[in-house]
């Protein structure tokens, strides 16, 4: 186990025998949290966008994911659509975003997957993919372009990670009003704030463990909120008002630095 400097908790996750050192430093352990690129991710400057947006313009989103549906082979429709962009691997808990296809009838919503890496995550995906009726779409591929278009043009952005130090896809997210659903891990869990538990700062969902069937139930919260055009409204706006750029952990990197150095 490690700790999460950020909240105190502890994860489970590889720790390469650097677990017990750092608990033996105590609090001369801290954490800083990461931040994005804001001008590449921008979503009122996006050259990948068919449409530009912005806080006041994200109805346009509906439009961008219409024609994201249709470059990607999903089926019409304005049911929610629901996206991840990720590395196929075990850490990011791709299976459990696989094991929402199955529901996504009854959920009444649509996915697409957009990622390399791990081949049998990449078979099962092909798999299901086959056999959802255009319900899920897989893109085995790493397309920066395409990337972009699925942050623009979603409702539900999934980051369903076992482990995560901190993460930037559900920072992108939120830069570009899609509604982050994530497991409660480390990073996740200091970047988004639930919906259902703050409503007035709920910024996404967030599952309280990294299995499949409590991440179905907190894709589930989030669809209901999303079908209330006042929540998703409120939902939205909150995580694109956030500021997700650099300057604030700059600024903690240049504290710490000048405190170690204060420090000698």
């Amino acid at each position: 186990v490690v700790p999460s400097f950020a909240t105190g908790l502890v994860e489970l996750v590889p720790d390469f025998g650097l677990s017990g050192p750092l608990e033996a430093r105590g609090s001369d352990c801290g954490g800083i949290l990461n931040g994005i690129d804001t001008s590449t991710w921008d979503p009122s400057h996006d050259e990948h966008l068919p449409k530009p947006y912005d806080i006041t313009t994200s109805s346009r989103k509906r439009e961008i994911g219409r024609q994201l549906s249709e470059e990607t082979g999903l089926v019409a429709g304005d049911e929610p659509l629901i996206g991840m962009v990720t590395r196929l691997t075990q850490q990011k808990g791709v299976d459990l975003a696989l094991d929402l296809v199955g529901h996504l009838e009854s959920m009444g919503a649509r996915m697409i997957l957009l990622g390399s890496g791990d081949e049998a995550l990449a078979r099962q995906a092909r798999k299901l993919a086959r056999g959802s009726e255009r319900r899920f779409v897989f893109v085995d591929a790493f397309d920066e372009g395409l990337a972009h278009r699925i942050f623009g043009g979603c409702d539900l952005f999934l980051v369903p990670s076992r482990f995560e130090p901190c993460g930037l896809t559900q920072m992108q997210a939120m830069r570009y009003g899609a509604i982050p659903v994530v497991t409660g891990v480390v990073g996740l869990r200091d970047t988004v704030i639930d919906a259902d538990a703050d409503p007035e700062k709920g910024t996404g969902f967030v599952s309280p463990t990294p299995d499949a069937a409590s991440f179905r139930v907190a894709v589930e919260r989030a669809l209901t909120a999303w079908r209330s055009t006042r929540r998703r409204g409120a939902i939205r706006r909150n995580g694109m008002r956030r500021d997700w750029s650099w300057s604030s952990p700059a600024t903690d990197y240049l504290r710490l630095y000048e405190e170690v150095i204060s420090g000698r």
